[in-house]
């Protein structure tokens, strides 16, 4: 088993960056994501800009959302939302769509499915 981390098995940087605007791409461009991008208030590009520093960390590559505002209180800065399963179900959806479109090694597309099911569940309040 490898000890490369998911961030270094996807490609690093540019690949996380590429993800990130996939899946921003995907929420604002397919019907079925519209309840969920009703929730993206701030513009997109402060989204874009705080997933890609977050995932950075959670995927196992450099702190940047750390080193920028601190620890990250993920259950916290989503309190605002009620997360039903349904969103959880659009968010988990979305993302596994951006994943499929981005990376071919069917290993690597199954454990980053993993690891962000895991955090969407685990988001989930309502």
């Amino acid at each position: 088993m490898s000890s490369a981390t998911l961030y270094d098995r996807m490609g690093g940087e540019d690949a996380l960056l590429r993800l990130v605007e996939r899946y921003l791409f995907l929420l604002q461009t397919r019907a079925e994501y519209a309840p969920l991008c009703a929730h993206y208030t701030r513009g997109f590009e402060h989204y874009k800009k705080r997933m890609f520093e977050y995932l950075s960390g959670f995927l196992g590559g450099p702190g940047l959302y750390i080193e920028r505002h601190g620890m990250p209180s993920l259950r916290e800065n989503h309190q605002r939302i009620a997360i039903t399963p349904q969103l959880r179900d659009l968010w988990y959806g979305c993302m596994a769509q951006a994943v499929n479109d981005e990376f071919s090694d069917a290993s690597l597309r199954r454990e980053l499915e993993a690891a962000f099911w895991m955090t969407a569940d685990s988001l989930r309040n309502a």
